[in-house]
C-alpha cells in the first residue's frame, strides 16, 4: 500500500511538471525572470516598485499563470525603447511601436499563460521624467 502510494505522488508530480510545460523548476523561472528585469535598468534609474515572483509548488499553469513579476523604474530623461526592449532581451518587431519611439508598449505572449510587456510613459510628474514598467507572467 506504502509503495503504490508513493507511485501515485511521483505520476502526479511528474503529472504537474508536464502541465507546467517542464522546462525546468519553478525556482528557475523565477530566477531567470528576476535577472532579465534586472538587466533592464541604466544606473541613473531609480525603482519605484517591484514585485518578484513568488514560487508556488502546488500551481497548474492549465490556465494561469504561476509566476508573475512587475517592476516600475523612473528616470529624469528619455529612454529608447528599443534600447530598453534589447536589454529586456525582446525585440520591437513584436506588436510594438517603431523603432525610435521613446513612448510605448511593446508586448509578447506566447499564446499560454506566458506573456511579457515593457512600456515606457511620460511620468504624471511632468518635466521630461519618463517611468519605464515590465511585467512578466510565466506558466
Amino acid at each position: 500500500m506504502a509503495l503504490l502510494c508513493i507511485l501515485v505522488f511521483a505520476g502526479c508530480s511528474a503529472l504537474a511538471q508536464e502541465i507546467n510545460g517542464g522546462g525546468g523548476s519553478q525556482e528557475e523561472k523565477a530566477s531567470a525572470m528576476r535577472a532579465r528585469a534586472d538587466n533592464v535598468p541604466e544606473n541613473d534609474w531609480v525603482e519605484v516598485f517591484r514585485l518578484d515572483p513568488k514560487v508556488d509548488p502546488g500551481c497548474l499553469s492549465i490556465d494561469t499563470s504561476c509566476l508573475r513579476l512587475s517592476a516600475r523604474w523612473s528616470v529624469a530623461h528619455k529612454v529608447s525603447l528599443e534600447s530598453a526592449a534589447n536589454r529586456f532581451g525582446m525585440t520591437s518587431g513584436t506588436g510594438g511601436p517603431a523603432l525610435g519611439r521613446y513612448v510605448g508598449c511593446i508586448r509578447t505572449g506566447t499564446g499560454g499563460t506566458s506573456r511579457e510587456s515593457l512600456c515606457i510613459e511620460e511620468s504624471p510628474e511632468g518635466s521630461d521624467s519618463y517611468e519605464i514598467t515590465i511585467q512578466m507572467e510565466r506558466d
